[in-house]
């Protein structure tokens, strides 16, 4: 079967069946691909050390957030945060979390919010997209990011230079995001309260140690256990990694990997370039490309480790082309904001049990207004 009929298909399967659980959804249409494609892609990413380590990543990402629950360090934070920022805490806190790049980081923020969602009575669908928005505004800007990291290599560019091309997407995230901030509350602002703002520190633990050692695994190990000694919950830790051990969660990430490689070794990506420049211009092509490759995967690192590399005479290598960069990078994280497969979505859609469906309501016109105002830099730069 031709590469792009196939990674097509694969989508439709993944989209028809992702109302009955999102998790087989994405292993069903990812081994289609593979077995369509080259079947040796689905042994690939089973016995890629990376699959594992970003299962053992989302699980600890879980944890952690389960422990500052359960040993009362988020009702604090979120106390103090609310107390400073009001209703807007709902979004700030998220903000704050995506500072940390974790796959499945979201859930992490919705645990921290849930109470502030039904102080303030958010719906499901608006607490998600708040929650998911938010912490996905950084993606395309903060360093600690690896598609950052990829890019930075790929392009012969040093940081600056990246930020300097992508910053309009910060921007025009957090004005798209603000456009659906509108929230009733009667709730009173306490006195600000900047003392528990302290129990912030495993957040600040996992930015640290993953600068200094550029292992975010090895980073979240060291924030979770000084959860463990800090609060003496030794008896707990059992409890803890328990509570975020979910198989759907294993199987999605399984499932997301297998995709991700079927992609890379059947040359799906540059097959699908090819047509679409038959019939298009670079700008558009490339836009394509990107937002493809990352709506299909989900994974930030997508776009730019698959399509990136294919686009560099585009975008320039070294001395790069701002505006081109802007475009590239705009395509692919629209595409895994608007992808269903994306983790953070799909779980924090299960967790605040809504229709993810109608999330889609806020997600689809806040992604346009985005585009728009992101859009509306390309002259500039």
């Amino acid at each position: 079967m031709d590469v792009v009929v196939a990674l097509f298909v694969s989508i439709i399967i993944i989209l028809a069946l992702i109302k009955f659980e999102i998790s087989l959804a994405v292993l069903t249409g990812a081994i289609f691909l593979a077995l369509s494609t080259n079947p040796e892609s689905i042994e690939i990413a089973l016995t890629d050390i990376f699959t594992w380590k970003l299962v053992a990543i989302v699980i600890l990402a879980h944890s952690i957030g389960y422990a500052m629950e359960i040993t009362g360090m988020l009702d604090k934070i979120t106390e103090s945060v609310f107390s400073i920022s009001g209703k807007f805490s709902v979004a700030i806190i998220p903000m704050l979390i995506g500072l940390l790049p974790m796959p499945g980081g979201a859930l992490v923020s919705a645990v921290m919010i849930k109470d502030l969602v039904q102080k303030l009575k958010i719906g499901a669908e608006k607490a998600v997209f708040i929650n998911y928005w938010f912490r996905h505004v950084w993606v395309t800007f903060w360093p600690l990011y690896p598609n950052i990291v990829i890019a930075m290599g790929i392009l012969s560019a040093n940081y600056l230079q990246i930020a300097s091309s992508t910053f309009p997407i910060l921007i025009s995230m957090i004005a798209a995001g603000a456009v659906f901030m509108r929230i009733k509350s009667n709730a009173v602002k306490s006195k600000a309260n900047f003392e528990n703002l302290k129990y912030m520190y495993p957040v600040l633990l996992i930015v640290i140690f993953a600068v200094l050692t550029g292992d975010l695994l090895a980073a979240l190990l060291i924030s979770f256990f000084s959860i463990v000694l800090a609060n003496k919950a030794f008896s707990k830790v059992g409890h803890m990694l328990g509570k975020a051990f979910d198989w759907k969660i294993i199987v999605l990430v399984i499932g997301v990997m297998i995709y991700k490689s079927a992609i890379q070794v059947s040359g799906a990506s540059q097959s699908f370039y090819s047509e679409v420049l038959s019939f298009s211009n670079p700008y558009v092509a490339s836009f394509a490309l990107t937002f493809l490759i990352g709506f299909a995967t989900g994974i930030e690192l997508s776009y730019t480790s698959v399509a990136l590399p294919l686009l560099t005479s585009f975008t320039g290598v070294g001395e790069i082309i701002r505006s081109h960069v802007l475009l590239v990078f705009l395509g692919g994280i629209m595409g895994v904001i608007l992808s269903p497969m994306h983790l953070c979505l799909v779980l924090t859609a299960q967790y605040f049990k809504a229709d993810l469906y109608r999330v889609y309501r806020y997600l689809i016109p806040a992604s346009l207004i985005s585009m728009l105002i992101s859009l509306s830099f390309l002259t500039v730069l």
